[in-house]
């Protein structure tokens, strides 16, 4: 499962990256930019062949890629002055190898006195190479190559090939191609998903799925029952059995249901996700469940920043220096309907010992701000659905539509000083493979809707004003744009490799984050 996992994951991050490089070097080739190399992965090189003017990479770092274009750096020129070079020139004169390595064949070897390899507004590019104590001024062909090894060659970069020579729009469709490139593959795979989707008949309260070990199956409801009431509030649709679901204060529910031409009723205590806290009574599959305060399930920050297992079961909570005794999940409602932000401290036991562990809860304000509900009560029920071809193509817009607005929030609250939100609670490659993990075990539809997730977070991300990514050389364009006037390309690439830096150490950080929760999750 480790090896599965593992290959989902390299699998999952590839097409995204993929995608979201193909879309910055197609409109580059477009616009007959230079591409010197588009790479899949960053670090060292596993797999390289070269067609055309581009090498095609794949690297052994799976956490991003790139395409190298000309005139992103200050000077793509690799020579400099007094630089000893060889060169070989064609039958018309004109230099077609600048050789940067001994033992190749050379017409001439000298060293370099003067040279322009970018010829503006198509001047002719030229070396002027000192032999043998005579200066020879020699005119370079616009698709010269450097060789810089045995098997390693690299084309010039004259001026009409270079990135900074084209228009704003071209620019600016090379930059944003890669984001746009990340929500068409989000839309697609959400497409796809939504083929599978049923429609559900919101207007009956009729069964058509009883969880196994759920409190439905507890109550003895079965397939094709019809629900009537819960808590003495009548139920006629799917809607008002959500809205009342959605309204209790204590997991202790009573439910009456027909079945053919008779009526039962039955109390039970109902699935609970304390969200501000991250514990459930019912485990991730939604099979096992407990009345007793025993956790079925952790996540969030009690699952990265807590000692929290599952199977413990909770004895007191202890907050602000009051100490809550806990008999049932009952009173762990009550406590976090009262007390929903802030640290709290965990009392439970484990088998025969007792152990407490502290961590800081998400505040309900920020739950709220990101669409969810503190606490969440559940049966374990689902309701009747059909095929519906309107409801599965609007499935993807619903769905990329709530997956931005999740992203836009979450960015938000990490900026809001007034919330306890940070740069701890953010996750990198190791904590995106516990993610697909987790995914891998619910099947290829729930892997797929991962992606489409995933590919939107890092759409969004590269569009951030932010200099070494995306956003940031937009940002540069549009005041290029406003300006009439370019940025200068030296300060341009002093902010972005400055910029860069800081983000490989926030990913360093992120990182350490991400192996210290593994560590404390083991």
């Amino acid at each position: 499962m480790f090896l599965l996992n593992i290959l989902v994951f390299i699998l999952v991050l590839g097409v995204i990256i993929l995608i979201h490089e193909l879309g910055h070097f197609y409109f580059a080739k477009k616009a007959k930019i230079l591409c010197h190399e588009f790479s899949i992965g960053m670090g060292p090189v596993i797999y390289q062949k070269r067609k055309g003017e581009t090498v095609y990479s794949i690297r052994g770092i799976p956490i991003g890629g790139y395409v190298s274009m000309a005139g992103e750096s200050v000077s793509d020129a690799l020579i400099k002055k007094d630089m000893v070079i060889g060169v070989k020139l064609n039958s018309q004169g004109l230099v077609t190898h600048i050789n940067m390595v001994e033992a190749q064949e050379n017409d001439y070897v000298g060293m370099i006195k003067a040279y322009d390899l970018y010829g503006k507004d198509f001047n002719p590019l030229f070396i002027d190479l000192e032999v043998n104590g005579e200066v020879k001024h020699l005119s370079v062909a616009r698709d010269a190559i450097y060789v810089l090894g045995q098997k390693k060659q690299m084309w010039i970069t004259p001026s009409e090939k270079s990135f900074e020579s084209k228009t704003l729009w071209q620019r600016f469709l090379v930059i944003f191609a890669g984001p746009l490139m990340n929500f068409i593959l989000a839309l697609v795979l959400y497409l796809i998903v939504g083929l599978f989707v049923l429609k559900p008949n919101l207007d009956s309260s009729e069964l058509s799925y009883v969880a196994p070990e759920s409190p439905a199956f507890a109550l003895g409801l079965e397939v094709g029952d019809v629900i009537t009431s819960i808590n003495g509030q009548s139920v006629t649709s799917w809607d008002d059995l959500s809205v009342i679901m959605a309204s209790l204060e204590s997991p202790i529910v009573t439910v009456a249901y027909q079945r053919g031409n008779q009526n039962f009723e039955q109390t039970t205590v109902a699935a609970v996700i304390v969200q501000s806290a991250g514990i459930s009574n019912v485990s991730e599959d939604g099979t096992r469940y407990s009345d007793d305060p025993i956790i079925g399930r952790i996540f969030g920050r009690a699952d990265t920043d807590s000692s929290l297992e599952v199977g413990d079961e909770i004895t007191h909570i202890i907050y602000n220096g009051i100490s809550y005794t806990i008999n049932t999940w009952d009173d762990i409602v009550n406590f976090f309907i009262a007390n929903n932000a802030g640290s709290v401290t965990i009392r439970y036991q484990r088998d025969t010992e007792t152990i407490e562990t502290t961590y800081k809860l998400i505040s309900a304000s920020a739950l709220d701000r990101l669409g969810y509900s503190n606490l969440i009560f559940q049966l374990g029920i689902s309701p009747t659905s059909s095929r519906d071809l309107g409801y599965s193509l609007m499935y993807p817009l619903r769905s990329f539509s709530s997956d931005v607005m999740q992203v836009v929030n979450t960015i938000g609250l990490l900026a809001d000083p007034n919330e306890d939100l940070g740069l701890g609670d953010l996750s990198g490659p190791i904590g995106i493979f516990s993610l697909v993990s987790q995914t891998t075990s619910q099947g290829l539809l729930s892997i797929l809707s991962f992606t489409a997730f995933l590919s939107i977070n890092i759409g969004l991300l590269n569009l951030l004003p932010i200099p070494a990514l995306d956003g940031g050389r937009l940002v540069f364009l549009g005041i290029e744009a406003v300006t009439r006037k370019p940025l200068n390309r030296k300060v341009e690439n002093t902010i972005n490799n400055v910029m860069f830096f800081l983000l490989i150490g926030l990913f360093i950080f992120v990182a350490y984050n991400d192996i210290m929760r593994l560590i404390l999750g083991s």
